[in-house]
């Protein structure tokens, strides 16, 4: 086989970086997301939970953000995410997930800090981006 990194030279960390990760504790009230449904189905599953995560990225640098469950099924949104000062919220359902972030440059490093887990109406985060 031809060792593609060693002979690129693609050693080290500027080719390596790292995505924000923050892993919070699922809402034992939400309605659980069952295995096999559409993609329309899931969506009006998801926007009934009503505990939201905020998070925030540091620093506030443009990002994709996604998510992993069960060590089986991970996805991200391929659109540049929307944040207040860094901040932006999740909706989280009945069990544990991680959020990550990937820096839309794919060189930048932000890291992802949850800041609280909040109701939806929350007033203290009603101009939040919502996702």
């Amino acid at each position: 086989m031809k060792d593609i990194k060693a002979q690129k030279g693609w050693d080290g960390d500027p080719y390596w970086p790292q995505l924000g990760m923050v892993t919070v504790t699922g809402d034992d009230l939400a309605i659980a997301f069952p295995a096999g449904v559409s993609q329309p189905e899931g969506e009006k599953i998801v926007q009934a939970w009503t505990k939201v995560a905020v998070l925030k990225t540091n620093p506030n640098v443009p990002v994709y953000w996604g998510y992993m469950v069960g060590g089986e099924h991970a996805q991200f949104l391929n659109q540049p995410v929307v944040t207040s000062e860094g901040r932006f919220g999740v909706r989280v359902g009945n069990g544990d997930v991680t959020f990550f972030v990937i820096a839309v440059d794919l060189k930048a490093r932000p890291s992802l800090e949850l800041v609280d887990v909040v109701d939806i109406n929350d007033p203290k985060y009603a101009e939040l981006p919502l996702y």
